[in-house]
């Protein structure tokens, strides 16, 4: 019976040891970025107990490719219903190259390259600074792709950090 519970009492040590030091992590990586609750609560989605840091990336390459999918769409579906303007139409011409680095991303963690993911994020970073926020957007008080290119930013930067933190 003691023995028993001494074990248990040691796995629920180790584990609590684990996730501190997950969270230590997580806290290391998002402090390095501009917005820490959100870089928080994209890593807190991985479904991983103690994650490494390959976990991490898989996580963050994923919900990337997926947001920017989504904003990428959002552009377009706003383009369909108003029409296009000049800095919209930079903006869908801007994501079209981030959505694809994002994907381009997944398919190089896939194939455990991930040294090249930091290389396309650099990519990210430019196609953001191309969508320009000085239009406006039928129906909302402020621009919502100042809050998508904000998370973008986010994303690439936390995939460069990731990146360079997973053993080759």
């Amino acid at each position: 019976m003691y023995r028993i519970l001494f074990i248990f009492l040691a796995i629920t040590l180790v584990c609590s040891i684990a996730e501190a030091n997950t969270q230590q992590t997580v806290d290391a990586i998002c402090k390095q970025t501009i917005d820490i609750k959100f870089c928080n609560g994209i890593l807190a989605k991985n479904p991983v107990t103690s994650p490494n840091m390959k976990d991490l990336l898989k996580v963050t390459v994923t919900e990337a490719e997926r947001i920017s999918a989504d904003t990428d769409s959002f552009i377009i579906t706003t383009i369909t219903n108003v029409g296009s303007g000049p800095g919209l139409q930079k903006c869908a011409e801007a994501y079209a190259r981030v959505n694809a680095s994002f994907t381009n991303a997944v398919s190089l963690f896939n194939n455990e390259r991930y040294a090249e993911i930091i290389g396309l994020m650099d990519e990210v970073s430019y196609g953001v600074g191309i969508c320009k926020t000085d239009f406006n957007v039928p129906g909302y008080n402020i621009n919502p792709m100042i809050e998508k290119n904000r998370e973008t930013n986010v994303l690439a930067a936390m995939e460069k950090i990731i990146s360079h933190m997973v053993p080759s």
